[in-house]
């Protein structure tokens, strides 16, 4: 139950940031409550990245 705020974090390894931040956004979808909102910007900048 959460009345609202930041309530989860959500973390994942990977073979390189990429892959680490596109399991930690899948991961995202094991979580459900009503009204689940998250950001979709957080370590954009790793995608944009040439590494």
């Amino acid at each position: 139950m959460t009345n609202g705020g930041r309530v989860l974090g959500i973390t994942a390894k990977g073979e390189d940031l990429k892959q680490a931040r596109q399991k930690a956004y899948e991961a995202v979808s094991w979580v459900r409550f009503e009204n689940k909102y998250m950001r979709h910007d957080i370590g954009k900048a790793i995608d944009d990245a040439d590494v």
